[in-house]
């Protein structure tokens, strides 16, 4: 269960860095870097889950949930935070996408 809940936290330390780093280009002069110097803590936090994470997950099964999880979080921050577009081909591949993780976490167990 802990290694679950690293892997949560690291696709929440992915999509956040990712983020952090797209709205840094909003921004000018030192906040700007002070946004990517957040959004590279973040992604350090986010490794340090990840290897916590790995304890109990196959490397194999861990690294394309965190891919698919970072994918589906990152696409929907981006259209609630920065009103970008959502087209439907778009959302039906994230469907799939969420659809693809919740069957390689089921192989692991995970119900």
């Amino acid at each position: 269960m802990l290694s679950l809940a690293a892997l949560a936290a690291t696709v929440v330390c992915s999509a956040g860095g990712n983020v952090l780093a797209r709205w840094s280009i909003d921004l000018g002069g030192g906040a700007r870097l002070t946004s990517l110097a957040a959004a590279g803590f973040v992604h350090a936090l986010g490794l340090l889950c990840f290897s916590v994470a790995l304890a109990g997950i196959p490397l194999a099964i861990a690294y394309p949930a965190l891919i698919g999880g970072s994918i589906a979080c990152v696409s929907l921050l981006a259209v609630v935070i920065f009103n970008e577009p959502l087209p439907k081909r778009h959302l039906g591949g994230l469907i799939l996408v969420i659809f693809g993780m919740l069957m390689l976490l089921q192989d692991f167990g995970c119900n």
